[in-house]
C-alpha cells in the first residue's frame, strides 16, 4: 500500500509541477495604425512591433507586410525588418477613403512562421481631382485678328483690280 501511495504522489507532483509548454512562437505585442482605428488621412507607413526579434536570413527577408485597399490593390511598399519590427511605407497617393487589410506572415527568430491581419480605415474627405480648366482667351489670338484682315482686304484688292 505504501508502494502505491508513494507512486500516487509522485504522479500527483509530477502533473501539478510539470512546466507550462513554453510558447516560442512571435505574437504582435503592438500595431500601428491599430487594429480597427478610423483614420482621418492615410498613414506614412504601417509598423507591427512582436515580442521577439524577427528572421532574417542574411540579406533575404522571409517576412510580408501587405496593406491592400477594399478593391484587393497593394497600397503599401517595400517591407523593411528591425529587430521585433516589421513595417512598410504607403502610397498615400492611392490610399484614399475606405476600408483597408493588414496582412503580414513573419518569422520568429527560432525559425516558426505567425500568420496574422486587421483591418484600419481611411475616413477622410476624399480628394476628387478635376480635369484642369483651359483659360478662355478674349476673342481670337492676335495671328489670327491681324491675318483675317489682311485676307479680306487682300480679297478686296483682287476683285478691284480685275
Amino acid at each position: 500500500m505504501k508502494k502505491g501511495f508513494v507512486i500516487f504522489l509522485v504522479s500527483l507532483f509530477s502533473l501539478f509541477s510539470a512546466a507550462a509548454p513554453s510558447s516560442s512562437h512571435s505574437a504582435l505585442v503592438s500595431a500601428n495604425p491599430a487594429t480597427g482605428a478610423d483614420l482621418s488621412e492615410a498613414p506614412a507607413e504601417v509598423r507591427l512591433t512582436f515580442n521577439e526579434s524577427l528572421l532574417l536570413l542574411g540579406d533575404k527577408n522571409p517576412n510580408k507586410l501587405e496593406v491592400v485597399n477594399a478593391a484587393g490593390e497593394l497600397v503599401s511598399g517595400e517591407v523593411s525588418v528591425s529587430g521585433p519590427e516589421i513595417f512598410a511605407s504607403i502610397n498615400k497617393e492611392i490610399a484614399v477613403s475606405g476600408e483597408y487589410s493588414v496582412r503580414y506572415r513573419v518569422v520568429s527568430a527560432d525559425g516558426h512562421p505567425v500568420e496574422g491581419g486587421y483591418k484600419f480605415t481611411i475616413t477622410g474627405p476624399e480628394v476628387i481631382s478635376t480635369p484642369p480648366v483651359e483659360e478662355l482667351e478674349d476673342g481670337p489670338n492676335p495671328l489670327v485678328r491681324f491675318v483675317f484682315p489682311m485676307i479680306i482686304l487682300g480679297i478686296e484688292i483682287g476683285r478691284a483690280h480685275v
